[in-house]
């Protein structure tokens, strides 16, 4: 064989050795492509607040996902949710309405783990437990009901108002939620529902995300 022919045989070689080493990396990324991986997630949605004086309330949340394994993640999650509403109470038989602020702040982290996921790895169903620390702030009008009287006849509602009352607390939070990432390439739509303890309450977030793999 001449040299031009041993040169040839060995770029063949070399170049078959190259084109094989990339399909097998891509078929490893494909089949292991969320191990080491990154999650970042930005999400809203609505936040209830067994303590508020109306159902209205927003939430809003940020969250890293860190994968150690297809399946198993670590999770640093950021949280805030806001309550401002408003409710009729009884003064002297007349309606009279007292008002509210609610917000509760958060950080938290913990384990997560997807527990059901679909062969394509485009669907997949999620847990996770997270603790942290939280801070929750109340700004409300307080009202105590009295003893209903008689007035001419009548049976009169009442209750004693106290306006500009506030609360704050602050200490361990804690966030256990259930929810499904649906991914397109890179990019992920989540919707989830959260149970939030913080503040010495349990709050329930039904939220939808967007995130991007890294």
């Amino acid at each position: 064989m001449t040299q031009h022919g041993i040169h040839t045989g060995i770029r063949h070689l070399l170049l078959t050795a190259f084109l094989s080493l990339s399909s097998l990396n891509a078929v490893a990324q494909e089949t292991s492509w969320k191990d080491g991986g990154m999650l970042f997630t930005i999400g809203a949605g609505y936040e209830h607040m067994p303590d508020a004086y109306s159902p209205q309330g927003i939430a809003f949340d940020i969250s890293a996902r860190f994968y150690t394994s297809e399946r198993l993640f670590w999770e640093i999650n950021g949280h805030w949710g806001s309550h401002s509403g408003n409710k009729d109470v009884m003064q002297k038989g007349r309606p009279f309405s007292i008002h509210d602020e609610r917000n509760c702040l958060l950080a938290a982290t913990g384990p997560g783990y997807e527990v059901l996921q679909t062969g394509n790895r485009f669907f997949d169903v999620y847990v996770k437990a997270l603790i942290g620390y939280g801070a929750k702030k109340a700004e409300y009008d307080r009202y105590e009901p009295l003893p209903p009287y008689e007035s001419s006849g009548i049976i009169v509602e009442d209750g004693r108002i106290t306006l500009g009352s506030s609360d704050s607390r602050k200490g361990i939070a804690a966030v256990f939620g259930i929810g499904a990432d649906l991914r397109s390439k890179r990019w992920t739509l989540t919707p989830s529902v959260n149970a939030i303890y913080v503040g010495r309450k349990w709050n329930i977030a039904p939220m939808i995300a967007v995130g991007y793999f890294y």
